[in-house]
């Protein structure tokens, strides 16, 4: 039974249902009415709706005109797309973070690593993943947008935040496991070093290898994101393999 909230502020609703657009709840290509969310959230769907206007305008929902809103579709072309985008912000966020980043900054980097190499090591261990998706997608945020904090281009930093968000809407949309697999863990690790030692090459590399994993798991796993919500179904039954 859906629990009706009072009070909801717009902004508050636009904070929550981003979370999850990018966290794997709804399928590619669903459809989502208004009045689907209004007791969930204690809106009306003329609120709901400006809300949905703003996430479409981030590209992070879809609509036409006598159809609605939708989440995007996956295609591995919109992946590639979003990943190239992805690396070239934040590769360029990370280098001029490096020529400005202070003492406080790298301290901040190492808090959030520590938060999320803890998450993934729980992860690591769980049978379903499923539930912690959405606290790993913010911590995983977070890691990254310390990362690129330094930086002095709020420009550059608005726009990461955006290829972020549809990064991972393609890769929850396509992946039974959410783009998690154990081998993140020491990808993250390796873009900490690299932060840490001010080598701009080898964290460009580092963020590269760490999204092109996600690439070629799709590949390995031959997944087919023309199926839509294969990967919501798939991922009922999931398990991260360890060994």
């Amino acid at each position: 039974m859906t629990t009706r909230r009072i009070g909801v502020s717009p902004q508050a609703m636009y904070q929550s249902f981003k979370g999850r657009l990018i966290s794997g709840e709804f399928a590619a290509g669903e459809r989502l009415r208004p009045d689907r969310f209004r007791d969930e959230y204690g809106m009306g769907a003329t609120a709901i709706r400006e809300v949905f206007l703003r996430l479409t305008g981030e590209q992070l929902l879809t609509t036409e005109e006598q159809r609605g809103f939708h989440m995007p579709e996956a295609s591995f072309e919109k992946l590639e797309e979003t990943l190239a985008y992805r690396l070239l912000l934040e590769a360029e966020g990370a280098r001029l973070a490096f020529l400005h980043g202070d003492l406080e900054w790298e301290a901040r980097l190492y808090a959030a690593h520590h938060k999320l190499a803890h998450i993934e090591h729980r992860m690591n261990e769980m049978a379903q993943i499923k539930p912690v998706i959405p606290v790993w997608t913010r911590i995983d945020w977070e890691f990254h947008e310390v990362l690129m904090s330094a930086c002095p281009s709020t420009t550059l930093r608005e726009a990461h935040r955006n290829s972020f968000e549809r990064y991972r809407q393609q890769v929850v949309a396509i992946l039974p496991t959410y783009g998690f697999r154990p081998e993140t863990i020491p990808q993250h690790a390796a873009i900490l070093k690299a932060a840490t030692e001010r080598d701009a090459e080898a964290c460009r590399r580092a963020i590269e290898a760490h999204l092109t994993s996600h690439r070629d798991l799709i590949v390995e796993r031959k997944t087919d994101p023309r199926e839509g919500s294969g990967a919501n179904e798939t991922r009922r039954a999931a398990n991260i393999e360890t060994s």
